[in-house]
């Protein structure tokens, strides 16, 4: 059970985490160009933050 607990509240977390760097990346996209250099390290980010959700998730 608590187990579970910790899984779901770091699950939210990074959901909000996710949420916050897709608008950043889209935001810094439209101002510097979608391959500028900042723009490829916040998809970067964005990929590890996903690839986390997904591991957390998988072991729920």
């Amino acid at each position: 059970m608590q187990r579970y607990r910790y899984n779901c509240t770091l699950r939210k977390a990074l959901l909000v985490d996710i949420e916050a760097a897709r608008e950043l990346m889209v935001k810094v996209g439209l101002k510097e160009g979608f391959t500028s250099h900042n723009t490829i390290l916040i998809s970067q980010l964005l990929d590890e933050l996903l690839n986390e959700l997904e591991e957390i998730t998988s072991t729920d």
